[in-house]
Order: C-alpha cells, then sequence, then structure tokens
C-alpha cells in the first residue's frame, strides 16, 4: 500500500508539473521559428582542424565555420571573390611578393578581433604542423616556409614566395589548409608544436565563417550554428542551425528525402531513379571536375606491368563507354588525361581521349610487348590483381565490367573487394597491379592533378604509388607552375598529356558529376565545385522550421529545457 500511495502522489505532482509548464509555455511570446537544414551525408568527419583535414566529409563544417583570404562566388570556379581580404592585392614585378589588405573590424566567432598576426600565425602554423595525419600541408610547402609571411600592419598581410609559384592565388582560396585560425585560441590550447596535431582545434571550431560547430558526435552528426560576429550579410533568412549526419547509407538517404525529412541528401549516382516520383524534391545534378582512375602499378610484383606497351594494352581493354553507363548510371564523361576539362587550361592542354575500347588494339599491343595470347591465356596464365572499395558498389561493377573485357582478349582480372583501409595499406606495397582511385580539386589550377598524379616522388607526386617517374613529365610540371606565360603553360601541360599516351601509368576512366537530392523549399542551391556546401547562401522559406522528423532523428535538436521536463515523470515514478 504504501508504494502505491507513493506512484499516486508521484502522478499527481506530475500532473501539477506538467499544467504548470504548459501555463508557462502559453504565457510566453511566441518565439521565432528556428531554420534548420537537415544534411544526410554519406561522408565521415576526421578533424575539424583546417591545417590537418584534408577529406571530403571534414570540409564540409571547415567550409562553413572558416575563411579564406580569397574565395570564389557561388557558382563558378573561375574568378576570385573577395574573403577576409579585398580583391585589390598587388604583386611583384618579380612574381614574388604579394601584398594583401584585410577587411577592417573582423571577428572570430568568439568576439576575439581578426588582424594580420593570425592570418601570419595560420600559414606558418600548417609549415610548422606539417599535417601528421593528413599531409595536406603539401599544398603551401610548395612555395612557403615560415619566413614567407609577415605583417606589414594590423591590415596588410605580404607573402614572399620561395620561387615564383602561379598557382599561389588558388592556393590561397582553398580552407583545407588554409582556414584562417585565431592566434589567441591556439596558443591557449597548447600553441604550435612541430610536426603534431593539436587535440583542441581537431575538436572544435573558433573562425569567421557564418557558421560555428556546436556540438559533434563522432562518426554519427555534427551541429553547426550561426556565428554571431560573422562579417558577412546576414539580412534576409538563412539556415540557423545545420544538422549533417555523417556516414549516412545510400538506403537511408533515399528515405529520408522522399519522405522530406532531408533537407539535403547525397544520392549515389547509380540510383537517382528511385527518386523520380518523390514530390517536393528536387534531384540537383552539378558538374565537378571530380576524376576517378586506375593506378597501374608499375613495381609490381608481376614484372610485365614495367613493360609500357602492356600498359598500352590494359589501357585500350578498358571498357570506358559501358563504365559511364553502366557504373556511373551516365553521371560521368569522359576524362582525357590527368587534367579534367573543367579545370583551368584542361580543354586546351589536354584536348581529346587518346585511348578508347579497343580491344584488336590492346591485343596488338599485348603481343608488341611479347605476351601473346596461348590457348587463350597471356602472360602463362597469370591473373592481374585489381583492387576495388568494398563499400563502394559501383568500383565492382566497373572491375566486372573490365573483367569481361579482358577475358576476351586472355588477361585474367582477379577482384580483390576490401575496405578502404586494407586498400591504402595494400597501396604503399608492390603486391597490387590496378586500383581504383578518385581525386576532387583542392585549387582550380592544372598542377592540382598533373603533379599527385603523375609528377615522379621526387617532386613531390606519385600519389597514388604507381611509382611512375618520367624526367621529361616533372621538368614540364615544374616549368608550368613557374612560368608567366598561358601559352608556354599550355604546351608544358600538353607534353604531360602526350607523354602519357605513350607510356601510361594511369587508366582515365571518367569525370563523375555530384547529385544531391533539395527539398523544393530551399532555394539558392548550388554545389560549387571547390567550396562544395556552401549553407549560408541556401535560402529556406519564410517559416521553416525543423520538421518531426529532423526531431526524431537528432534528439539533440530538442530544447534542453523541454527535454528534461519531459524526464520527470519517469524520475518520479522510479521512486
Amino acid at each position: 500500500m504504501l508504494k502505491q500511495t507513493k506512484i499516486i502522489v508521484a502522478v499527481v505532482v506530475v500532473v501539477l508539473v506538467i499544467a504548470g509548464v504548459a501555463a508557462f509555455i502559453l504565457l510566453q511570446p511566441a518565439a521565432t521559428a528556428q531554420r534548420t537544414l537537415l544534411y544526410y551525408s554519406q561522408y565521415d568527419i576526421s578533424s575539424l582542424d583546417p591545417a590537418d583535414a584534408y577529406d571530403s566529409g571534414s570540409f564540409i563544417p571547415i567550409q562553413n565555420s572558416y575563411d579564406t583570404l580569397l574565395t570564389y562566388p557561388l557558382t563558378t570556379i573561375n574568378e576570385f571573390a573577395p574573403g577576409l581580404a579585398y580583391l585589390n592585392y598587388t604583386i611583384s614585378p618579380d612574381g614574388l611578393t604579394y601584398t594583401f589588405h584585410l577587411r577592417p573590424n573582423l571577428k572570430f566567432s568568439n568576439g576575439d578581433p581578426l588582424t594580420a598576426d593570425d592570418v601570419v600565425y595560420s600559414f606558418q602554423r600548417v609549415i610548422r604542423m606539417n599535417s601528421p595525419s593528413s599531409g595536406v600541408a603539401w599544398i603551401d610547402q610548395q612555395d612557403l616556409n615560415t619566413s614567407s609571411i609577415k605583417a606589414l600592419d594590423p591590415l596588410t598581410v605580404q607573402f614572399t614566395l620561395t620561387h615564383v609559384f602561379n598557382p599561389f592565388l588558388q592556393t590561397l582560396a582553398t580552407v583545407e589548409p588554409n582556414g584562417i585560425v585565431d592566434k589567441k585560441v591556439v596558443e591557449a590550447h597548447g600553441g604550435i608544436v612541430d610536426n603534431s596535431d593539436n587535440g583542441f582545434m581537431t575538436n572544435n571550431t573558433v573562425g569567421t565563417g557564418p557558421y560555428m560547430v556546436q556540438s559533434w558526435d563522432r562518426g554519427r552528426q555534427i551541429v553547426l550554428v550561426r556565428n554571431p560576429n560573422y562579417w558577412g550579410d546576414t539580412s534576409g533568412l538563412h539556415y540557423d542551425k545545420i544538422v549533417m549526419l555523417l556516414n549516412v547509407l545510400p538506403s537511408t538517404a533515399i528515405a529520408a528525402a522522399q519522405s522530406g525529412a532531408a533537407t539535403i541528401a547525397d544520392i549515389p549516382f547509380q540510383q537517382v531513379a528511385s527518386l523520380s516520383n518523390a514530390t517536393g524534391v528536387t534531384v540537383k545534378v552539378s558538374a565537378v571536375p571530380r576524376t576517378y582512375l586506375v593506378g597501374l602499378d608499375i613495381n609490381s610484383t608481376n614484372t610485365f606491368m614495367a613493360n609500357a606497351s602492356v600498359r598500352q594494352g590494359l589501357s585500350w581493354a578498358f571498357p570506358y563507354g559501358d563504365v559511364i553507363n553502366t557504373a556511373f548510371n551516365s553521371y560521368a564523361s569522359p576524362l582525357n588525361g590527368a587534367i579534367p576539362t573543367q579545370i583551368y587550361l584542361g580543354s586546351q592542354a589536354m584536348p581529346a581521349k587518346y585511348y578508347s575500347y579497343n580491344l584488336a588494339k590492346a591485343a596488338a599491343a599485348f603481343d608488341a610487348a611479347g605476351y601473346t595470347n596461348v590457348s587463350g591465356h597471356r602472360f602463362g596464365s597469370t591473373a592481374l590483381t585489381f583492387y576495388t572499395d568494398s563499400a563502394v558498389g559501383w568500383e565492382t561493377t566497373v572491375a566486372q565490367l573490365y573483367q569481361a573485357a579482358l577475358a576476351k582478349v586472355g588477361v585474367t582480372l582477379d577482384i580483390k573487394s576490401v575496405p578502404s583501409s586494407v586498400g591504402d595499406q595494400v597501396q604503399g606495397t608492390n603486391t597490387w597491379d590496378l586500383m581504383i582511385n578518385s581525386w576532387g580539386p583542392d585549387y582550380n589550377d592544372p598542377s592540382d592533378y598533373a603533379l599527385p598524379f603523375v609528377g615522379s616522388a621526387a617532386i613531390g607526386g606519385d600519389n597514388y604509388h604507381t611509382t611512375y617517374a618520367n624526367t621529361t613529365i616533372d621538368n614540364a610540371i615544374l616549368d608550368a607552375m613557374a612560368t608567366t606565360s598561358t601559352a608556354q603553360e599550355i604546351q608544358d601541360y600538353h607534353t604531360v598529356w602526350d607523354m602519357q599516351n605513350n607510356n601510361p601509368s594511369l587508366i582515365y576512366m571518367a569525370v563523375a558529376q555530384h547529385i544531391a537530392a533539395v527539398q523544393k523549399s530551399l532555394t539558392n542551391f548550388t554545389y560549387n565545385a571547390i567550396i562544395t556546401y556552401n549553407f549560408f547562401f541556401y535560402l529556406p522559406a519564410s517559416g521553416t522550421s525543423t520538421s518531426s522528423m529532423a526531431i526524431a532523428a537528432v534528439p539533440q535538436v530538442r530544447s534542453d529545457l523541454f527535454g528534461a521536463l519531459l524526464n520527470i515523470p519517469l524520475h518520479l515514478l522510479r521512486a
């Protein structure tokens, strides 16, 4: 009886508390509806530190929390827009010294003022930290050292390059690694330690961008809220909160887009048709210079991979059209060479695709290498290993199409579908023959593709560990980055294209498009090829508020006070 009495009393107390809360809420003035964007992302996030993040998932919150000196307009990467600095920069006659003038009255999200000292500190920090986890510091280390940057006054910063480097301005516009950080905050949390990450900066943002990170549940979601000190034009409607759900499966993203739960959702190109009858959502297809390639390991234990004619045969045997139509569901276009046509000078430097699907030419190349077809087999029946990412279904489709094509000319392909972490480890060895790789732009310049793809390790290239080294190509790339003549730059990269056609280290598969499902209530949507999602400039419908679906998916969106009150009954009844 005593226990039952306690429960009755508890229930009465709960009813009175809830009634009081309801009266309190009803008597309060109506709050402005919060506009929340719910983004279902295919990506995870590794770091929030612009100095040591180099992945697509991390880029999105960093891009929306930090600013760069220069940036791009929303709809193009072919011209600059002012960022933290105006566009009235000056360049010395020798092409080595660049002087920038900062906007006045800039503040970080915590209210600290931004000055030229923060800019100097940010670039020196990138170089000294040396991005131990990601390797992104290479972008600045191409032409800067710690003595290259100095503040002339609180609003003027000057860079003196170690050598003439014509993509310098483009590198300033990439937030990884060149988002400007708050020197005071970094110093208060351990400062700069050479060749080491900073734990605070890995997990927090203190930038000048339109948003700042409120919370990050690793592997699940990250929440961004408006930066109260943002320097940009804040008039009009903007999203107050961005909830980015991480590692979202394609089936989950599609269901969320169909139901209206997702404001934006990443959609795989193979599954776009599933949204054909969805109402309230639009499929946005954006042209981006994201390239897909097949690396050819010249140093493989299968020594025939070192033969240029063998690699020519492998290039002729690749079913480019079938891959684009089937694996990419036609949401891709041919890739002419290392530099995609969407990148500055790409169409002039690499004007046509040299290799096409031609089994007769493939067989002739294998024969020329001395590996003739004997009873339906080449290479003494040795199989070539082709590694794919087991989490990316279309990669297996590519491998199977290629396997079928090679079988027709007597070449056996052994497909190994493994997690990306395993593939990364294998790629650093000589135990593979072919492997799919992809690359998105860091900055809008041909060198961002040519150097890592076909430059040798000796000049900072060979990202895909093919061990390819060609002196003519190396010299052409280095000259292209240093020349002040556009005509010479085009000629240099044309040399790279021509040499790769004769002695390939990569199969240039395709340039794929970016696909997102976007609620029709969201306007002004753009997906910029370099700055990707810029949430602040997406315009919500008037009065948009968090949907019930969003609250169900993301409990953190609910008010802390209301959530605490909802827990009272359970707490009392457990007494």
